[in-house]
């Protein structure tokens, strides 16, 4: 008579099990290693795309240069440093983000030039966020970020995420998730003193 054998159900689960673990330590690693070498400033950004400071929410965006959505030309941070800044990132396979973006653009209306709004299409292709923009009927100033270098730099993980950024570039907070007209003013409301 032999030994007892094991079920033979336990071996390929167990092989399963062990292969998910080893899977999400490898996504983990890869994320880590892209977020650290984000931070350290060796962002491998394209040329047309430009950040420095510390994007943690607490810290301050010192410079941000991305190509204008439409036309030619850049979208420079300097023009808005001296007001609130609210950075909407989109993209057109983002339904979520098709959603708000009516609803950013009534509030960008209704509080004029009192807050600054910048769209920025990330890991969209041009043509495509284009005419998204042109959908939703948004008349805010938008760039695209094509790689999503930018979206990454802040530490963002969800579409949509809207980043609200006070004069002078402190960082006030990062929102994941869509807003609706009513969330993104007391949002406003709460980081910047500027009420409807």
């Amino acid at each position: 008579m032999g030994r007892p054998r094991r079920p033979s159900g336990l071996a390929p689960f167990s092989r399963f099990v062990v292969g998910a673990i080893f899977v999400v330590l490898a996504i983990g690693a890869w994320v880590l290693a892209d977020r650290l070498l984000t931070r350290s400033g060796d962002t491998g950004t394209s040329p047309e795309v430009a950040f420095a400071g510390d994007l943690a929410v607490g810290g301050t965006l010192q410079e941000l240069r991305l190509p204008r959505l439409r036309g030619n030309g850049v979208v420079d941070y300097a023009r808005f440093a001296d007001r609130p800044l609210v950075i909407n990132f989109f993209a057109s396979w983002c339904p979520t983000c098709i959603a708000e973006m009516p609803e950013f653009e009534r509030v960008h209306q209704q509080l004029g030039s009192d807050v600054a709004f910048l769209g920025v299409s990330q890991s969209d292709p041009r043509g495509a966020s284009i005419l998204l923009a042109r959908e939703t009927g948004i008349t805010y100033e938008t760039a695209i970020d094509e790689r999503g270098e930018l979206f990454r730099a802040f530490g963002a993980f969800g579409m949509p995420t809207t980043v609200f950024i006070r004069p002078g570039g402190e960082i006030a907070d990062m929102w994941a998730g869509a807003l609706d007209a009513q969330a993104l003013r007391q949002l406003v409301a709460e980081h910047f003193g500027v009420r409807v």
